[in-house]
């Protein structure tokens, strides 16, 4: 039951052999389901209007589903600007500053001598 109510879910279908499958869909909110939640599904089968069988068995795991909520992505908080990569161009920077002045003051000191 979600908030009282019982889930239901209908599907009709004519068998063509004696042993198979039939795929049944449940649809309900489902966002009060906060963790790993057990369900079990009770069967019920009718021709015209008449149960002719019912399989409801709380401790059959075969009827048993496990509903597992999603889990959130987590925003990536981190910056991705590649610190290395601008420290390392900001060293180059640095050094080619660096062997400008060298240059310069060489030039200077040829030119006064």
């Amino acid at each position: 039951k979600v908030k009282g109510k019982e889930i239901t879910s209908t599907v009709k279908f004519v068998p063509d052999k004696a042993d198979g499958k039939v795929e049944v869909t449940f649809t309900f909110d489902g966002s009060a389901i906060k963790k790993d939640t057990e369900l079990v599904v009770f069967e019920t089968l009718s021709c015209d209007n008449v149960e002719i069988a019912v399989h409801a068995d709380l401790k059959d795991k075969g009827q048993t589903v496990t509903i597992v909520p999603p889990t959130p992505k987590t925003p990536k908080t981190s910056d991705n600007r590649n610190l290395g990569t601008w420290i390392g161009l900001g060293g180059v920077g640095l050094g080619a500053g660096i062997a400008a002045l060298l240059l310069k003051l060489k030039m200077k000191k040829d030119e006064d001598e």
